[in-house]
């Protein structure tokens, strides 16, 4: 009988005697002995038996459906899976291509009797490894709860000493020049890994790339605050054809603190995610060439960005909506020319840096309390969805337990819930923005005409990158309508003003 062999060795495998020599060698006496012969081998290595989707273990289901074998040997059953639905999968697939199936620990025969032992013994193996479980995880959060943490690597700029968080001296003054980089300098993500590499600062492990995820995941940790969370993810069944788990959030209640040593203040932490969502919406990636007003300009028909394009040596400005079919209902707006555009828009701003009379005068006219009070209630509500979104997701997960809904059910309503919340991050984000420069300290007419004064006498022969970069600093967004452009705007203040002032421009 022609036999194909199967071995697998995980991790934690190899110091019990589950090594692939081993293995393969018991498995070829037990055919010698057996009158089979080996005509293929299939192993997995470093791969956990919990898993089906194993490269060599899918490559043996296909070669056993082109019926070229008549068996096939494992060494024990907990080398095939160590999940009992999975082992009876794939028993009973074998069974339907006339496939024995043979283990060199037990006999596997076709009767009721040895099916019924085959299935308790994967049934004990599965216990046993879920209690394994049970008692590592419990472990952990007592871990946790000590304030320590329980295996796996610190976030960089740390290191752990019996559990513990400590600072480290070789990566702590790179964590801080990257946030101020970010936060105080306003880089980018991709500048500051240019400049990383240019000043040849090595990474943990020594190298001397830098990569971008790297950078981002070090700018978003809280850890760097003073406190770091763990039993913050849990896995659930994917909606692969696979089963393949799936990473989710766990309710911030279960979340379980542990205070580490702080290498940046929560103000400057909260700086940077400032800077990072003003990069995001100033991003000129994928565009041919620079663009005046590039990432400021709002559609006011229907709030989405305008894009730029260049045809034949004109540059226009149109509505976003138009790319693809991401809408029911295309934006009417029409294209704008863009040397027009961009020469009211730079003309307006102009004028006002000009004035400080008109931005002191346009600056005390204006409902500042109305403007906090309607902002404040915009985002209390706000708030208020995204918890009933985290809820919803709860009951969507508690609902898949209990069998009330399907596998591909809680996939599509979970994917539904995070587009969703998603969506309201956004928009909590630029609402803190706007509360923030509403909540700005009261003008100082004096310093405010110092600013203006210290512009250049002739704003109009600047360059193209020193006027964009006025633009920018500004400028927050641009409504474009059909017969008129509104901007407002953002007067930098003195240093020693901790906020901006956002006040309306005139509109042309």
């Amino acid at each position: 009988m022609r036999s194909a062999v199967y071995a697998r060795v995980s991790t934690e495998d190899q110091a019990k005697n589950y090594s692939i020599p081993t293995q393969l060698e018991a498995m070829r006496n037990f055919a010698a002995e057996h009158g089979l012969q080996v005509v293929r081998e299939f192993i997995d290595e470093g791969i956990s038996g919990v898993i089906l989707d194993r490269p060599a273990l899918n490559e043996l289901r296909e070669y056993a459906r082109e019926k070229t074998i008549d068996a096939i040997i494992a060494y024990d059953p907990d080398r095939l899976s160590r999940k009992l639905v999975h082992l009876m999968v794939l028993a009973d697939e074998f069974e339907r291509e006339n496939i024995q199936l043979y283990f060199v620990t037990q006999t596997m025969g076709q009767s009721p009797e040895d099916k019924m032992l085959f299935g308790m013994k994967g049934l004990f193996a599965e216990y046993e490894r879920t209690k394994l479980l049970e008692r590592t995880m419990r472990g952990k959060l007592r871990k946790a709860s000590e304030g320590k943490q329980p295996g796996g690597r610190p976030a960089y700029g740390y290191r752990l000493v019996d559990g513990r968080h400590e600072i480290e001296p070789k990566e702590v003054e790179v964590v801080r020049l990257i946030f101020d980089w970010l936060a105080k300098d306003g880089m980018k993500l991709t500048a500051i890994q240019k400049r990383l590499i240019k000043l040849g600062i090595p990474t943990r492990q020594g190298k001397s790339w830098w990569q971008r995820a790297t950078l981002y995941r070090i700018v978003t940790d809280t850890t760097y605050t003073g406190q770091w969370y763990y039993n913050k993810h849990t896995n659930v069944p994917g909606g692969s054809r696979n089963n393949r788990a799936v990473q989710t959030s766990r309710p911030k209640e279960q979340w379980i603190p542990v205070r580490v040593p702080a290498i940046i203040s929560v103000e400057t932490f909260e700086a940077a995610q400032r800077q990072l969502a003003k990069n995001r919406e100033l991003c000129s990636r994928n565009m041919r060439r620079e663009y005046l007003l590039s990432g400021l300009l709002v559609c006011g028909n229907c709030s989405y960005k305008l894009g730029a394009r260049t045809s034949g040596s004109r540059v226009y400005y149109g509505c976003y909506s138009k790319k693809g079919n991401n809408r029911p209902n295309i934006c009417s707006s029409g294209n704008v020319r863009g040397d027009k555009l961009e020469r009211v828009v730079w003309e307006t701003v102009s004028q006002l840096l000009s004035q400080p009379e008109l931005v002191i005068e346009q600056v005390t006219n204006r409902d500042q309390t109305g403007t906090v009070v309607r902002l404040e209630t915009e985002l209390t509500k706000v708030c208020q969805a995204i918890e009933k979104k985290v809820i919803e997701a709860d009951r969507m997960l508690d609902a898949y337990k209990v069998g009330a809904i399907s596998l591909p059910t809680l996939k599509q309503k979970m994917d539904e819930i995070e587009r969703e919340e998603t969506e309201l991050q956004e928009e909590k984000s630029r609402l803190e923005r706007e509360l923030n420069k509403a909540e700005a300290q009261e003008l100082n007419e004096e310093k405010l005409y110092q600013f203006c004064q210290s512009l250049p006498t002739t704003l109009s022969t600047l360059n193209f990158e020193d006027k964009r970069q006025i633009l920018r600093e500004v400028v927050d967004r641009i409504v474009v309508e059909t017969d008129e452009v509104t901007i407002y705007g953002i007067i930098p203040m003195p240093e020693d003003t901790v906020n901006n002032m956002s006040i309306g421009l005139p509109s042309s």
